[in-house]
């Protein structure tokens, strides 16, 4: 029931590997074991993973798994049933791979050095946030399996960490880009760290941006949001930051990031996420069309008019230099004398972004709040400079980059320290 779909190189399918029929000989053995080790100390080192590494990553394997039983849980309250008795049987016999890794690599004074990952202490003490809260939920499931005490409480324990958490990709990774050569979503990472008020000004913006989502995650009515505005205003900087807001994550916020290319692909996407126990933004950054481009009918059936509905736990967040999406030329009205229908014409270039319940302008800012902007970075980044310096070097800066705006202010911090290095 569990594990069927694990990856054949996953560390625990590695691990009941060496310990099975299928390690022909004590050297494969080794080396599988410490092949396995030495990408737990891999990923322990990046997600500040301590504890026993051999019952966490049992755990990872087990949240990870993508099975029709912990995908139930995410949806429906566990209870007794057939099905609990046979996966709760499944989940006890699993674990005693890991017990059996641990009896040889105690026993065995050829895995002496590997001792330590029972009480594993990382190098490194923090990670990203969204990741940190992850791992730490996932180390507290690995104690409470090793210490469950029969099949139904290790079932118990991992049916309440996929109630609350959810189960497969979506339990520990909270943004995705979408991979259409082989139809699926694939994690990201390495995310800005950066939280939404630390991004200067625009507070009317961002307070729009954050009722829209509180509500969203809320189950609450919502909006698909258009984002728009002069270039480097911060606009992409305020979607991203959405998952560094305080409990975002926990109450199941998971972004997707679809590029221009992918709107095809929209179905594909929705079936991957439907019914899941978390709720999606789909972030599409930069969006804009030329007049010839079609591919945003794709997008005019996802946000709002097709025959199937859009999923109630999916919006749509975009960002665009253009408050129509579909760029448009002085040409359309002359066109539009000899159209019969030339209103229609009209509408049907507008009508993308009249599906966007909520827009949201991020114009360019003034010299006083650029001032602001670059002197609040420069504080940030640790920029030696007298204000008054500061801001004359900063406004000849902006002379040459042509806009007040955040992204040119950070650009000019970024200058001025590598000056000062």
């Amino acid at each position: 029931m569990i594990f069927k779909n694990l990856p054949k190189d996953s560390i625990f399918a590695r691990l009941k590997r060496a310990v099975s029929f299928e390690a022909v000989s004590s050297n494969e053995t080794r080396d599988i074991i410490y092949d396995a080790a030495a990408d737990m100390i891999s990923e322990a080192e990046n997600n500040s993973l301590c504890g026993d590494l051999w019952e966490i990553f049992y755990a990872i394997a087990l949240v990870e798994d993508e099975n029709p039983i912990c995908r139930t849980y995410e949806r429906v309250p566990m209870s007794p049933g057939s099905s609990f008795e046979i996966v709760s049987h499944d989940i006890w016999a699993e674990h005693k791979i890991i017990a059996a890794v641990k009896q040889l690599v105690e026993n065995d004074a050829t895995y002496s050095n590997l001792k330590l990952l029972s009480h594993y202490a990382p190098t490194r003490g923090e990670c990203a946030r969204q990741a940190r809260q992850a791992m730490e939920d996932v180390m507290g499931l690995a104690g409470n399996l090793a210490a469950a005490e029969s099949p139904e409480d290790m079932m118990r324990f991992a049916g309440e960490f996929c109630s609350l958490h959810g189960s497969g990709a979506f339990a520990l990774n909270h943004a995705f880009s979408w991979n259409s050569r082989e139809k699926r979503l694939v994690p990201l990472s390495d995310l800005d760290p950066r939280p939404l008020n630390s991004l200067i000004g625009y507070d009317a913006q961002k307070k729009e941006l954050l009722a829209n989502t509180r509500s969203f995650l809320d189950g609450n009515p919502s909006n698909n949001v258009l984002l728009y505005g002069d270039s480097g205003t911060g606009k992409s900087s305020s979607v991203r930051a959405l998952l560094n807001e305080p409990d975002f994550v926990r109450c199941g916020l998971r972004m997707i990031e679809l590029k221009h290319g992918q709107f095809a692909d929209i179905n594909d996407v929705i079936g991957t996420v439907r019914r899941r126990n978390y709720r999606f933004v789909i972030f599409m950054d930069d969006l804009s069309f030329e007049e010839f481009e079609v591919e945003y009918k794709h997008l005019k059936a996802l946000i709002e008019g097709g025959l199937e509905r859009k999923p109630e736990n999916i919006v749509v967040y975009a960002t665009s230099n253009r408050r129509n999406v579909i760029r448009e030329v002085w040409s359309d009205r002359a066109a539009s004398i000899d159209d019969v229908h030339g209103w229609d014409t009209m509408q049907e270039k507008h009508s993308l972004a009249d599906r966007f319940g909520v827009t949201i302008w991020y114009p360019s800012v003034g010299k006083d709040e650029y001032i602001s902007m670059v002197k609040s970075i420069a504080a940030e980044m640790g920029l030696p400079m007298q204000d008054d310096a500061l801001a004359a070097t900063a406004l000849r800066w902006e002379l040459e980059k042509g806009g007040f705006t955040g992204r040119t202010a950070r650009q000019f911090v970024h200058y001025m320290l590598r000056r000062e290095a």
